[in-house]
């Protein structure tokens, strides 16, 4: 151990003779040790509210999703499916059509999104956790069925296997006669066979049909999609698929997007929220710090003839500077290790016994949590610089002290 740290650390952890700095120090290491705590634990929260609100908003969203950045359809051809299934990483892949149709039940009408997916498209993205009512199949007896979400469900009133009623779905037609109203619109009824329930939903919902069905009544040719929604068996392949993905499409302009990107405008609202909470905590370590400011400078006044004869027997202003600034050192590991502690405890305490509860009728019972190491950075980042400037003019006033000065 050096003499700086050595009488770096004599000044912090031995008693003044002035007990005034005594209770100033200990205030100190208290202030920083709780706004470093609640730092930890303010992102704690955030990342909490970000991994349940982003699962819940996913459930229906694919590992990746793949569109054209310009118009509304994507050409794939069988050999180009075949080379993506073969991507090693991807485990299921599904072409899609998605529209705005109008759907039409038992003289209700209503605008929504009806997106034609494949079979096996519950391998890609499983709804079938989030079934309300009805079996999840999209086809009985060789007969499409259609599958609604509550929103459009409850929209449109629908009855869940109703023999007699079925859903009509309606959209423009490309070319044909026009004379009546009705030929504007190309009609295809399909059986309601079951419900699901998910957060993601628009104002009036969405549901899923064959991709046959949809095709038809879209009037998309083979080989023609709205996009194509990849499962990963790892989420560490996105990387290495991506690149495979664009030589494929090496002729095509695609947008690939992964759970986050869909939801984009989402994850940015929250990473301003969680920025917001940081800054508005580490303001007041800041204004807690000024206690430290006095604290040290005090410290200064206190052993100035100290300072004085490491001068005189030959220290050089860096050398006294060390001694503040290690010393400013000191206080914010103090305070980093008390901190940290005070965190994992009520981290753990909240975890093990739902500490905070959010009350009756809400998603989750208490408030979520989840420490992440990149809070720990920041929170100790900031512990760090703030006491070294908080050590700086103190430092200043220790090289600048002269012989003839009195205590």
């Amino acid at each position: 151990m050096s003499i700086s740290t050595q009488v770096a650390w004599k000044y912090f952890y031995k008693r003044k003779k002035n007990h005034f700095i005594n209770y100033i120090s200990s205030l100190s290491v208290l202030g920083l040790t709780i706004g470093m705590t609640v730092l930890l634990l303010v992102g704690s929260v955030f990342n909490g509210f970000e991994g349940l609100l982003l699962s819940m908003f996913g459930q229906t969203n694919p590992d990746l999703h793949i569109t054209p950045q310009t118009g509304k359809s994507l050409d794939i051809s069988p050999t180009q499916l075949q080379q993506i299934k073969t991507i090693p990483g991807v485990s299921a892949t599904a072409p899609v059509i998605s529209e705005t149709v109008l759907f039409s039940y038992d003289n209700n009408n209503l605008v929504a999104t009806l997106y034609g997916v494949p079979e096996n498209y519950f391998s890609v993205v499983d709804l079938r956790p989030y079934r309300s009512l009805g079996e999840m199949n999209f086809y009985t007896d060789g007969q499409p069925q259609l599958i609604l979400g509550t929103t459009l469900k409850r929209n449109l009133n629908v009855v869940i296997n109703d023999p007699f009623k079925a859903v009509d779905t309606y959209f423009p037609r490309s070319s044909g006669p026009t004379i009546l109203g009705q030929d504007l619109l190309n009609r295809q009824s399909i059986q309601p066979s079951a419900t699901f329930s998910v957060l993601q939903e628009d104002g009036s919902g969405h549901a899923y049909a064959p991709l046959d069905f949809v095709r038809s009544l879209i009037g998309y040719p083979e080989g023609k999609y709205s996009g194509l929604h990849l499962k990963l068996d790892h989420p560490n392949r996105e990387a290495s698929v991506r690149e495979q993905l664009q030589t494929i499409f090496v002729d095509q302009a695609i947008s690939i997007k992964n759970q986050y990107q869909q939801d984009e405008d989402l994850y940015k609202l929250m990473n301003i929220e969680k920025w917001i909470g940081y800054i508005i905590v580490i303001f007041t370590i800041i204004l807690i710090a000024f206690n430290l400011v006095g604290c040290i400078w005090m410290i200064v006044i206190e052993k100035s003839d100290h300072f004085r004869i490491l001068k005189a027997m030959g220290a050089r202003k860096r050398h006294i500077r060390q001694i503040i600034f290690k010393m400013g050192g000191f206080y914010a590991l103090t305070s980093i290790a008390i901190g940290t502690v005070i965190t994992l405890l009520i981290y753990g305490a909240h975890k093990t016994f739902g500490l905070l509860r959010m009350g009756e009728g809400m998603i989750v019972n208490e408030y979520p949590s989840q420490l992440e190491w990149p809070d720990f950075v920041l929170a100790y980042s900031v512990v760090i610089v703030i006491c070294l400037l908080a050590s700086w003019p103190a430092a200043q006033r220790a090289v600048n002290l002269s012989f003839r000065q009195k205590k």
